[in-house]
């Protein structure tokens, strides 16, 4: 059995599991049940579950198939006398054509309620369902790892070419899915490029060259020599500003040391980067600790 997550992460109240069939999958939705016997409620968030799987699932271009109900009385009927078919839609249906999920998981549980409604009984809309989706996909993946997909958001973050608004949402996205599986996101085939205007610094090649001969092939925050050689045989090392430009710094070489690209990522990101900062000054003659400038 497994458990979906909304968009924010967290997890609702809801079993479902899947089952491979020719041409797709079964989605086998577990029945939401009340308090009985001193047991608590069961799959309390059915409903918006349903919804929740019927968006994802349209968002992966599938087709809903077949509609059954799955319950333990149902399943001693033969197949065509399980089938359920919710008012207003017609089967196969390409779910992106439904649009309107919430109004489509209504019809549902209509049909649900008066299968095998008693008299003077309202029905159960929340009954164990078994959906039978058509998406080619499905021959290459296992049960499993198509359970693990339909848990989480098949897309929040939006691509994007911002560098920081890029990186604001990879950390949204890492605390989305952190502590527990998640299946591997479909990303972009073909990637799109944009053509921006934006302010950059006019940097001076021969600050950075003397520099990267000053350091001669070493790293000078760690000293270690530079992780590997370019194509042309040259060490390669990043020159870093010591006070950013974006905060005043000047370009020169007093504010710019040579690195490794891991130190230079630990200069601009490390929680205790102020106090690397003044390490690599203290360890390097040239350097100055120029003020920072609003």
């Amino acid at each position: 059995m497994h458990t979906p997550y909304d968009e924010n992460g967290d997890e609702i109240d809801a079993k479902y599991s899947i089952e491979i069939v020719r041409d797709g999958f079964d989605l086998i939705i577990e029945s939401q049940g009340g308090s009985t016997g001193g047991r608590p409620p069961r799959n309390t968030g059915y409903a918006r579950a349903l919804v929740l799987h019927l968006r994802r699932m349209a968002e992966l271009g599938m087709i809903l198939d077949d509609l059954q109900v799955a319950s333990t009385e149902a399943m001693k009927r033969p197949e065509k006398e399980r089938k359920i078919r919710p008012d207003g839609y017609t089967l196969p249906l390409e779910l992106a054509a439904a649009s309107d999920f919430e109004k489509f998981r209504l019809a549902i549980g209509r049909a649900s309620a008066a299968f095998g409604r008693k008299k003077d009984s309202g029905g159960n809309p929340t009954k164990k369902l078994r959906l039978r989706m058509r998406w080619s996909d499905a021959s290459t993946m296992s049960a499993n790892s198509i359970a693990i997909m339909l848990a989480n958001s098949v897309s929040t973050e939006k691509p994007t070419a911002d560098r920081k608004e890029l990186a604001e949402r990879v950390e949204r996205a890492r605390k989305r899915i952190r502590g527990r599986k998640a299946a591997p996101p479909r990303g972009q085939d073909t990637v799109p490029r944009t053509s921006t205007i934006s302010d950059r610094y006019i940097r001076d090649p021969e600050v950075i060259a003397w520099v990267l001969e000053e350091a001669a092939g070493k790293c000078e925050h760690c000293r270690c020599p530079a992780p590997f050689k370019r194509v042309d045989g040259e060490p390669f090392l990043e020159v870093h500003h010591v006070r950013p430009l974006g905060e005043g710094g000047p370009d020169t070489t007093e504010n710019a040391a040579a690195c490794c690209p891991n130190c230079h990522r630990r200069l601009h990101f490390d929680p205790a980067k102020e106090s690397l900062r003044l390490k690599l000054i203290a360890s390097v003659k040239r350097l100055k600790d120029f003020p920072h400038k609003a």
